[in-house]
């Protein structure tokens, strides 16, 4: 599964405009890149310091070591486009900027996050963050619950026009989490 992961995603990096941004999303969360828990952000805050700084060499060094091992991740895209820009390596950054904005539309067009019926599949805690600072909100509470064989976590967030629950599928993560913990040291 990790070869054709891998082949999905040099095939929607060559093309984002064309790739299917769903099939990738699922064969990663199958590979063993996938990792939805305990990804350090230290080195993302590194990476900020750097940008803010301007030293754009340092940073497109981290960010390609960052995507390494984290190649879904949106808003490392969009800083990576950011710094291609600031390298003026346009085309490199407007295929960056095109693949981000395929996984967010992907994302967002997975529900509408108004019932648990149509919860927005999200692989990770990250991607529900995104989501509702896209959406112009800030979480206040969560409750994670079951509806069948979904794990939904039903999000109280508020924003400018006051508070709502958004609804988010993470039977993904939280499958990968149960099947860590099956496993037994010394397995």
């Amino acid at each position: 599964m990790a070869q054709h992961f891998e082949t999905l995603l040099e095939e929607a990096l060559a093309d984002p405009e064309r790739a299917d941004f769903v099939t990738l999303r699922m064969a990663y969360a199958q590979s063993l890149a996938y990792l939805p828990f305990g990804r350090e952000q230290g080195e993302v805050e590194e990476l900020h310091r750097r940008m803010a700084a301007e030293r754009w060499d340092e940073a497109l060094d981290l960010v390609e070591l960052l995507l390494e091992s984290d190649p879904l991740s949106i808003p490392l895209r969009f800083a990576y486009a950011h710094v291609l820009e600031e390298d003026n390596d346009e085309v490199e950054a407007g295929f960056q900027r095109t693949f981000a904005n395929g996984l967010l539309r992907t994302v967002l067009g997975s529900g509408d996050g108004r019932t648990a019926e149509s919860a927005i599949q999200v692989l990770d805690m990250r991607e529900m963050y995104l989501v509702l600072d896209v959406m112009g909100l800030r979480a206040i509470r969560s409750q994670l619950t079951q509806a069948g064989t979904e794990w939904i976590d039903q999000v109280g967030a508020k924003g400018r026009d006051g508070e709502r629950d958004v609804f988010f599928n993470v039977s993904i993560p939280q499958g990968w989490l149960a099947e860590v913990q099956e496993i037994e040291p010394g397995d």
